[in-house]
């Protein structure tokens, strides 16, 4: 948090909102796997196996 303050400054156009981890589960299981990790990982084509079943609800969504 304390890097995004410092960087405020130098950005010219922003809009910061706050999201409930409920209303963005994909985010937040992501932050927290990214967490848990001991080294970086990335992925280029599919998306983590454990954030499929979250994709395909919310493309689900009206």
């Amino acid at each position: 948090m304390e890097d995004i303050k410092a960087l405020l400054p130098s950005i010219t156009e922003a809009i910061f909102t706050h999201t409930r981890c409920q209303a963005n589960s994909i985010a937040h299981r992501l932050a927290r796997f990214g967490l848990s990790l001991s080294q970086e990982c990335e992925w280029d084509v599919s998306p983590p196996l454990f954030i499929s079943d979250l994709l395909l609800e919310e493309c689900m969504l009206p």
